[in-house]
This record gives C-alpha cells, sequence and structure tokens, in this order.
C-alpha cells in the first residue's frame, strides 16, 4: 500500500475483492455490463476504473459498470488510477468528480452514433474483407459488408448498441452526409432525428447544402427536411406529421431495453400485423 500512495494517481491492476462501492451509486444496466464483458474478453480493458485507496482497501469513484464487467468474467483484478485518499478536499468534491465523469461519458446523438458504426464498419472492412472486381463490386460489397458486420456482434452487444442489420445500413446511410454538414447539425434537433436524418441523406449533396442552410438559419427557415425540400422546389410543404411517424421518431430513440418493454405492451397489436403478413 505504501507504494500506492507515494505514487498518487498511478495507473494498477489491483485486486478486485478489495474494492469497496459507496452505496447510492446508480443501478447497474446488465445489458451493458454483458456487453463490456465481451468487449473486454475481445479486446482487454482499454480505459482504467477509478479508485481511492482507503487503508488496506479501495473506494470506487467511477467505472462500476466496467468492474462488474471484470467480476462477471472471473477476473481476480482489474486496472484501475489509483488516488491517495487526500486527493478530494470532501465528500462532496468526490461526488463532482463522479458526476462529470458520467456527463463527460454522456449517450451520443443518432447522428454521432450513426458516425461511430460507420467507421466501425470500415475498420471491420479494412481487416477482414478483400474488395471484388467487376463494375458491380462496390454496390455488392457493400450489402455484403454490412449483413457480415451485423451478425458479427454477440447478442448482448446487439442489445446494448442496437446494432442489428437495419440499424447499421441506416447508420451508414446517415454518415454518408458529408463531414461538413455534420458539423453545421450536430447540435441541432436533426442530430437526434433518425427519420429526418435518413431523409436528408436521400437527397444529392448539393440540396443537403440547400436544406441545411433552412434548417440552421437564424431564425430557421424550415422546420423539418420536408419544408425545407418544399421551399427549395417551390411546391406546397407537406402536411402535419402523421401520428405513426412521430412515434416511429420517438421508437428510434429509446434504449433497446424500452423497446423491448413497448413491443411488450404491445404484443397483441404485433400479433395481429404478423399474422396479416402472414408471417
Amino acid at each position: 500500500m505504501t507504494a500506492v500512495l507515494s505514487a498518487p494517481g498511478a495507473i494498477l491492476d489491483i485486486d478486485i475483492a478489495l474494492i469497496d462501492v459507496p452505496a447510492g451509486r446508480r443501478k447497474l444496466d446488465p445489458v451493458w455490463v454483458e456487453a463490456l464483458s465481451d468487449l473486454f474478453s475481445s479486446q482487454g480493458q482499454q480505459a482504467p476504473i477509478e479508485v481511492i485507496a482507503a487503508g488496506e482497501r479501495f473506494r470506487l469513484v467511477f467505472g462500476n459498470h466496467r468492474l462488474a464487467a471484470a467480476k462477471l468474467l472471473g477476473w481476480g483484478k482489474i486496472t484501475a488510477s489509483v488516488k491517495a485518499a487526500d486527493a478530494f478536499a470532501s465528500e462532496a468534491e468526490l461526488i463532482l468528480r463522479e458526476i462529470a465523469e458520467n456527463f463527460a461519458r454522456r449517450e451520443l446523438s443518432i447522428l454521432d452514433r450513426a458516425v461511430d458504426i460507420a467507421r466501425w464498419r470500415e475498420v471491420y472492412q479494412a481487416t477482414h474483407l478483400v474488395a471484388k472486381r467487376g463494375p458491380k463490386a462496390k454496390s455488392v460489397l457493400a450489402d455484403e459488408l454490412t449483413a457480415k458486420f451485423a451478425v458479427n456482434f454477440s447478442v448482448a452487444a446487439q442489445k446494448a448498441f442496437g446494432l442489428s442489420e437495419r440499424s447499421i445500413f441506416n447508420a451508414v446511410k446517415i454518415a454518408s452526409i458529408g463531414a461538413e454538414l455534420r458539423d453545421q447539425i450536430a447540435l441541432h434537433a436533426i442530430a437526434d432525428n433518425q427519420s429526418e436524418l435518413l431523409a436528408l441523406a436521400a437527397e444529392p449533396a448539393a440540396r443537403q447544402h440547400q436544406i441545411v442552410a433552412l434548417l440552421t438559419a437564424e431564425p430557421a427557415k424550415a422546420g423539418s427536411v420536408g419544408d425545407a425540400i418544399a421551399t427549395i422546389d417551390r411546391t406546397p410543404k407537406p402536411g402535419a406529421e402523421p401520428k405513426w411517424q412521430k412515434l416511429s421518431t420517438a421508437f428510434s430513440q429509446m434504449k433497446a431495453a424500452e423497446q423491448d418493454r413497448f413491443f411488450d405492451l404491445h404484443e397483441a397489436a404485433i400479433q395481429r400485423w404478423l399474422k396479416a403478413r402472414g408471417a
């Protein structure tokens, strides 16, 4: 322990059994813990947790999900940034440190998430596939790549990240929006609206610039991609968004567990729809 205290902030492998988790922490998400354990198994622990040395034991500051993932794997030790007991002036400062870490790890917008998925897919392409020859190679490879990429994930990862084949196709479409335009809309409401992002991505690059200019003007000159297109084409603006589309937008922004809960509540309607389709 003397070595730990003499090197405050040192990155060390410490015994998991010696780590105490303070009461009152937010409830662990078991799906996220399982997904992290999958990542730990394949990639190892990429970021240390943070603890305070407290006598012969340690007190967790942040990284509870990572700690739980390590326990799930049966690890005896975990990598941690170990702070000295006097690193925080008060209990309040320690709590603020945890809160700041949570804010720093905020949930990504649909736009940011799409870009990350697309970049992940590109890495997969570079390491797993070889481009085919022929005039149709590009389009064929893109479809095959996405399908293979989608089935590459464990069930836990699919639940945590929502990485179905369809969601990856949508993410790749959204990420095709140029980087300059993505920067312009990153803090705009459209960044968290999948249907609007897909509508924007479906337009040619030149029209995307026109649409974004109308959406982000101060004050805004269009309330939606459809409104912007109507303004550009000088056609009547679309009518009010139907209820199903509003529900679809809200549903696309839910976490997997929330979507599962929605399915549970509307199972009868889903079964009726499947029966009508002959499924």
